[in-house]
């Protein structure tokens, strides 16, 4: 079972895949990652970024970016940085 901060992650990248996309069936899980989810492409990308900083009220060192092209890292990011 996902933990809360796992589901609020998927819940605010999923919303903004689906934005971006027209896709409203999108869902995703804790694997998806840019490799595996079409609709998160590079241009996607800095949608995902701005999305979840915003919701987390961060403001991470473009660096930090690395951590945003999978659920699990970017669960693993924010359990680091919002503690």
């Amino acid at each position: 079972m996902a933990d809360s901060l796992e589901a609020r992650i998927i819940e605010i990248i999923q919303s903004t895949l689906r934005h971006e996309s027209g896709n409203a069936e999108l869902t995703l899980g804790p694997s998806a990652s840019m490799e595996t989810v079409g609709e998160w492409d590079s241009l996607s990308f800095m949608s995902v970024f701005c999305a979840v900083n915003k919701a987390f009220d961060i403001d991470p060192d473009f660096d930090d970016a690395v951590h945003y092209i999978s659920v699990a890292s970017l669960h693993r990011y924010l359990e680091a940085v919002t503690v």
